[in-house]
Formats: C-alpha cells, structure tokens, sequence
C-alpha cells in the first residue's frame, strides 16, 4: 500500500499544526502565570508601600503635634517668665526693695509676714520644673537622631527628670538620656524608655 505525498504532506502539516497550537496555548499559559504573579508581586509592593507612607505620615503628625505643644508651653514659659521679669523691675521702679535683701553681718533680719513667700516659693519651683521640662522636650522635638521617638517627658520639684515613652534604638536611648542631663537645672535623669520592638 503506497500513502502518496499528499497524505505524507497533509499529516505533517496536521501533526505539525497541532504541535504549535499546543506550544502557542503552553506559552500563552506561562505568560498569563507570569503575569499574574508580577501583578500579585506589585499588589504587595502598592500595600506595604501605602503601609510605610501611611506610618510615616502617622509619625510626622505625632512629631508635629509633640513640637506645637512644646512650642505652646515655651511660649507660656516665656510669657510667665516675662510678667514675673516685669512685675519686678515695676517694684524696683516704685521704690520697693527687692525681696532677697543680703543680711548684714551683727544684724538680724525681720521678714515681712504681710506677704505669703510660701506660695511664690512653691509658684517658683513649679515654674522651674515646667521650665526644664519645656526645655528637654522642645530639644527631642527638633534632634533628627530622635526622630520617629515618642518620648514622655516629666520633672518633680527636685530637678529629676523621668523619661518615658518609646525610642527606635539603644544609640536613640543614650543621646536622649545625654541631652536630657545637659539640660540646665537637671540634677538626675530616670530611664524608662522602651524600644519600640518591645512593644
């Protein structure tokens, strides 16, 4: 029997037709895979890049919001500081001796009891206080090496000053402890801060 080269012809082109119908229907598979999991890829690359930029937006808020409040007490600081500042040179001015009169050596010194020293005394030291933790904080508020930090910031009547809060790192930790002491009217810092992976 003697296949003639039509059939020979046409069977290699039918086997051959379908070879590359399954090859094109294979690539177009492994095409639509790929894209698939670029597309997934780049999803998850859109989500945590909103992620970030939603934290970041976050932590610039808390920055911004920590700083107007450390600005807002500077600027009451300052106003109190200025009336005290006033209030005295006016009394100068009348004639009134200051308060502080040095003793002179052989005699004693009546103390004027139609005033109450006792609250200015406890005015002055709540005024220090709020002064040096004004001070501490508006120094973290403007350090790019505390930045991302959430630091709490306290003082008691004995200038000892009480970190709290969260820092990113141990190198953030050791300059906030640092700028916190060298801040004037600071005799101890207290270490409570946390690292933010603690959380």
């Amino acid at each position: 029997m003697m296949i003639s080269r039509t059939t020979v012809l046409a069977g290699t082109l039918l086997i051959s037709g379908a070879w590359f119908a399954g090859s094109r229907t294979m690539a177009e598979a492994e095409t639509t895979k790929e894209t698939k999991t670029e597309a997934k890829v780049e999803a998850q690359k859109d989500r945590i890049d909103d992620q970030a930029k939603k934290q970041k937006n976050q932590i610039d808020d808390q920055a911004k919001a920590d700083k107007d409040r450390v600005d807002i007490q500077a600027r009451a600081e300052k106003s109190r500081v200025d009336v005290n500042a006033d209030q005295k040179k006016a009394a100068v001015e009348r004639g009134e001796k200051p308060s502080t009169v040095a003793a002179e050596p052989g005699r004693s010194t009546v103390q004027d009891t139609s005033k109450d020293t006792s609250k200015k005394d406890g005015v002055g030291d709540e005024v220090s206080d709020t002064w040096i933790t004004t001070k501490v904080k508006t120094s973290f508020a403007g350090d790019k090496k505390l930045k991302g930090s959430e630091i709490h910031v306290d003082t008691d009547h004995n200038g000892v000053v009480v970190l709290s809060g969260f820092v990113k790192n141990d190198v953030a930790r050791a300059h906030a402890l640092a700028v916190a002491r060298d801040t004037k009217g600071v005799h101890e810092v207290k270490d409570e801060l946390r690292l933010k992976s603690d959380r």
